[in-house]
């Protein structure tokens, strides 16, 4: 379940958890997300909001709206991976800026060295 917080508004959180939810492959690649009014209900939030959580996902270029069918996670594999990739780098650049708060840039290159090896590993 999705919790909401006061920051930033709610269809912008809405669509941040739908991105997360396709992008970590509960819905995969050119299948159906569920109706804006399942969303509304499941969240229990307004379906307008939910709707315009969608129009942003669409607008991104990861949502396809298909006339009569409803909405489908994009089919186009390159718009996909692009905009995978600048979750992921924004991601990175957020962990990033708040690390060298506590460490040094030296500090911080060897801490991520040594964690990528020790994934690598197992």
């Amino acid at each position: 379940m999705m919790e909401f917080n006061d920051s930033e508004p709610l269809y912008i959180q809405v669509a941040d958890f739908l991105e997360r939810e396709i992008l970590d492959g509960k819905y995969p690649m050119n299948t159906k997300i569920p109706g804006v009014r399942e969303l509304a209900a499941t969240l229990v939030i307004n379906g307008r909001t939910v709707q315009n959580a969608v129009n942003r996902l669409v607008e991104s270029g990861l949502v396809e709206t298909r006339r009569g069918l409803g909405n489908f996670v994009t089919s186009n594999e390159k718009t996909f991976e692009m905009i995978r990739t600048k979750k992921i780098r924004a991601m990175a650049e957020t962990f990033i800026k708040n690390s060298l708060t506590f460490v040094s840039e030296d500090e911080l290159r060897r801490i991520i060295e040594e964690t990528i090896a020790s994934v690598q590993k197992e």
